[in-house]
């Protein structure tokens, strides 16, 4: 109990405490959430992937493997929440979007910041490779299931017209040439990097409270939470082990599932129309609840 408390106090809460600093104070201060994220995806988390991409200690080897996991994950995960919807008698809509709210956990401004309070720097490329290829996986695989049928499918260019995944490439690139930055590149590197977590966890509580459309259904809610915090870490310690990872990557990759529920996604179903109210307030939802969940996960992935 007093690991739990240990863990909840040091890591999560002050986490969730950002996050909801931003949520409290925007309906006063009305800032403009998607500037904050523009700043987010094309300034500030660049600056953080390079640098510490660049910088770590970890070798290469780690990275292949990462994303034969995500891969496996959201193969495994989104058929698995699709088929609950049909076997639960649910609407219809809801198939493709409960699979993608079990497999595309936040864990770029969430997970991040998780891994490196609760882990530490030197696991944080799992991390942004991770964040890098589910990105890629629901800009593209997410967009195919949600697009109507006949229906546009220019938001697949989202994933590359960003610089996240450059940025993750020439951070690998450079950790694997063994390019040691210049200062005056190093530095503002290092400063704009620092205030990631900060940011982006005050963005993401601000972006909570600018949503507009929440409902809260108590089956198909208590359906994705099951999956998103209990299934879905659950199938990610079971790949894990298939694929022979070790203990602490592990812990890395199960706690990175339990992660709240990722909010691009909200963008992608309020674009095609698809389940808007339900994943935004899966979102809402799986944030608030996320202290009590990835503490738990932290410290059953520490007793394993």
């Amino acid at each position: 109990m007093n690991l739990f408390v240990d863990i909840l106090t040091k890591v999560t809460l002050p986490i969730i405490t950002l996050v909801a600093l931003g949520w409290l104070l925007q309906p006063k201060l009305k800032l403009d959430v998607p500037s904050l994220n523009r700043v987010q995806v094309y300034v500030v988390m660049p600056a953080f992937l390079v640098y510490f991409l660049s910088a770590g200690k970890q070798p290469l080897s780690v990275v292949w493997p990462v994303v034969t996991f995500g891969i496996v994950q959201f193969m495994i995960l989104i058929p698995i929440g699709w088929l609950l919807v049909y076997l639960l008698r649910m609407r219809r809509s809801l198939g493709p979007m409960m699979g993608l709210g079990t497999a595309y956990a936040n864990v770029g401004f969430f997970g991040i910041p998780v891994t490196q309070l609760a882990f530490g720097p030197d696991y944080l490329i799992h991390q942004s490779v991770l964040t890098a290829l589910m990105a890629v996986l629901v800009c593209t695989l997410g967009v195919w299931l949600l697009a109507p049928a006949g229906g546009s499918l220019s938001k697949l260019r989202t994933a590359f017209e960003t610089p996240l995944i450059p940025s993750v490439g020439v951070g690998l690139l450079l950790r694997g040439l063994e390019v040691e930055l210049p200062p005056l590149v190093s530095q503002p590197l290092q400063f704009l990097g620092s205030i990631f977590t900060p940011l982006a966890l005050y963005t993401l509580g601000a972006g909570i409270a600018a949503q507009k459309i929440i409902r809260f259904e108590l089956g198909p809610q208590l359906l994705v939470l099951f999956l998103k915090f209990l299934f879905a870490p659950a199938v990610s310690w079971m790949i894990c082990r298939v694929m022979g990872f070790a203990d602490d990557v592990t812990a890395v990759l199960v706690v990175a599932a339990a992660t709240p529920v990722g909010v691009l996604i909200t963008i992608f179903a309020a674009e095609y129309k698809t389940e808007a109210e339900f994943i935004s307030t899966a979102v809402v939802v799986s944030t608030a609840l996320s202290p009590v969940f990835v503490t738990a996960w932290i410290l059953a992935v520490r007793l394993l």
